[in-house]
């Protein structure tokens, strides 16, 4: 699984692979190769905790050895695909015609397909991803509705590396992440939204939210410093 932050203004990329080891371990070789081995089981969040922790110590590591870090642009499938805070590993069945078909089912994300083609394996877990996204979008806006006159009707879910999430009266635009994200950071990211969209000024749609969600301060955060690491 590959994964990425910015520190200081570098991006650091990682691969995280999962093991049968007692802690996180990184290590940085001769190519400026960053690898992260996790226990099998350990939340991906935890692990991107971790890693940010040591964020000091590789990027000196990494200016040690002169390394130019650059953005791997072949496609790559995941061992594991993360969905509303849960890792779940990936099994690939090879079928003989039909379209790729993409299910959650024994605790996996399993890819029914008739092609070895990453990209078109990819694609196909994205537009699982979009339609999951966009129906857990408007079953929050559903849930809270109530609180707000204010609810946007137009849904787009895109695979867009520029934006995250951003809305008004009309139409939502999110991001295809959203749907790594746990419950409480989604209600978050959405109910802030309806706050702005629903109150004149930031001191009326920060009342608003506290109101809504009394502990909001965790979620906030977590998607501040997390939500650019997160990959598909």
């Amino acid at each position: 699984m590959k994964l990425h932050f910015d520190y200081k203004g570098t991006k650091i990329t990682y691969e995280l692979t999962y093991k049968k080891t007692r802690a996180i371990s990184i290590n940085i070789d001769a190519d400026g190769k960053v690898s992260v081995m996790a226990p099998i089981g350990t939340p991906v969040f935890a692990v991107m905790d971790k890693v940010k922790g040591h964020a000091p110590w590789i990027a000196n590591e990494l200016a040690k050895n002169a390394v130019e870090l650059k953005r791997v642009e072949e496609v790559k499938l995941l061992d594991q695909y993360t969905y509303v805070g849960k890792n779940y590993g990936l099994e690939i069945i090879e079928v003989a015609e039909g379209p790729i078909k993409v299910k959650m089912a024994r605790g996996k994300f399993v890819v029914e397909t008739n092609t070895n083609d990453k990209a078109e394996i990819r694609n196909a877990i994205i537009e699982w991803y979009k339609g999951k996204v966009e129906a857990k979008i408007k079953e929050r806006l559903k849930a809270y509705s109530e609180q707000f006159e204010k609810v946007p009707k137009e849904i787009t879910v895109a695979d867009d590396s520029n934006v995250f999430f951003r809305a008004n009266s009309n139409n939502i635009f999110a991001n295809v992440r959203l749907g790594m994200v746990t419950a409480d950071v989604m209600d978050y990211v959405i109910v802030s939204s309806l706050c702005y969209i629903n109150n004149e000024d930031k001191e009326a749609a920060t009342k608003k939210l506290e109101k809504v969600l009394p502990n909001y301060r965790k979620s906030a955060e977590w998607i501040q410093e997390n939500k650019n690491q997160l990959s598909l």
